[in-house]
């Protein structure tokens, strides 16, 4: 791609604060307070895709000396291929991490940081994990320097965690690497702060207090079907959240959207959720539980050609993922037929260029 045709395509994704330096296409990401350094001739081609989330995002594919490699841009976040292990470590025992994920986001990348650091304050530490660990989030760390951003914060918990686990490491040596020591002479200035854990909250006991008058409040977002004792004696038994969080996690960026809850005394439970503002249907969504199975069932969702194209099916399959997932579900069922067949196993996925698919494959084989 030329300079100007990159830029163009960044410009869809108004968060971000992009630039021409030279041969460099810089791309600032306020929300991570990193950013990109491009180079236009090393990126073969750019889509508008959506995020598992319904959120416009830019799909680039970049050329690598290992082959293309996918770069996602949000307005929030960038999402990167881990190197692999190889490149790390200095040995001739090849090592494998076996959850390696195919992609991680900036925000995962921090966030694991933070939790790797806490599970070594612990007062039993698995040697083993926490070594596999201070591997992974390094090679998510040289992905990202790939692309030129510097995750100093993430370096300085990777910092943090290999003081700690020392000469217990046991995968091998890394290999020397300058970049590496220069970004964690960065990392060595960052004050490392971590997160304030919330405190528990006791569900039981929020549960045991429910009042129907507490589900008449929610109205007309979250309506139930009978709003009784019959009902709460229900919800007590079987849904592991309050009302106010199953509201919170199927109606999450959809400010129109109002649903029905159906529950009864063996454990079944159907959400209709409805999104038609003004009285004009754009989208309905229809769940099934069965929480002594623990099984979800997806009947039906379905857009109107207005609202085609806009991320709200994205958004509406994520909702109904992180429900049934609190919820404690083990599967989803769906039936998709027709067109279904198609947008179904492709929604929200990264990446969705072809030769991407074709070069993940390749490299897990």
């Amino acid at each position: 791609m030329d300079a100007a045709e990159l830029v163009r395509e960044l410009g869809s994704l108004p968060a971000l604060r992009v630039r021409t330096s030279g041969a460099q296409v810089h791309v600032a990401v306020p929300a991570i307070d990193d950013g990109l350094r491009l180079h236009p001739d090393a990126v073969l081609r750019a889509h508008r895709i959506f995020s598992p989330r319904g959120e416009p995002a830019l799909e680039l594919v970049v050329r690598h000396d290992d082959g293309p490699r996918p770069l996602i841009v949000l307005d929030d976040d960038v999402v990167w291929a881990p190197v692999d292990t190889d490149s790390q470590l200095d040995g001739r025992i090849p090592v494998r991490i076996a959850d390696m994920p195919a992609l991680v986001a900036y925000t995962e990348m921090e966030r694991g940081g933070v939790a790797a650091a806490r599970a070594m304050d612990r007062p039993m530490v698995d040697v083993g994990a926490a070594s596999a660990a201070l591997l992974l989030h390094r090679c998510f760390i040289a992905g990202a320097m790939r692309f030129g951003m510097r995750p100093v914060r993430a370096a300085a918990w990777w910092q943090h965690l290999s003081s700690r686990l020392g000469d217990d490491f046991h995968l091998g040596r890394f290999r020397p690497d300058r970049e590496w020591d220069d970004l964690l002479a960065e990392a060595r200035r960052v004050r490392l702060l971590r997160p304030v854990e919330p405190a528990p909250q006791d569900v039981g006991a929020g549960l045991a207090a429910l009042t129907t008058a507490e589900l008449r409040a929610m109205e007309p977002v979250m309506t139930v079907a009978r709003a009784d004792e019959e009902f709460l004696a229900s919800w007590r038994r079987w849904v592991p959240v309050p009302p106010r969080r199953f509201r919170e996690l199927i109606s999450a960026g959809l400010p129109e959207a109002t649903f029905e809850v159906s529950l009864y005394p063996d454990g079944g439970c159907g959400v209709d959720l409805r999104i038609a503002p003004n009285g004009r249907l754009h989208a309905l969504l229809e769940l099934r539980f069965s929480f002594p199975e623990r099984r979800a069932w997806l009947d039906e969702i379905r857009l109107t050609d207005e609202v085609a194209g806009t991320g709200l099916f994205q958004r509406l399959m994520f909702n109904a993922e992180e429900l049934s997932r609190e919820l404690g579900m083990e599967s989803i069922s769906l039936l998709a037929t027709g067109v279904g067949s198609y947008a179904f196993p492709r929604q929200g996925t990264y990446p969705t260029d072809p030769e991407l698919h074709r070069s993940g494959r390749d490299q897990r084989r």
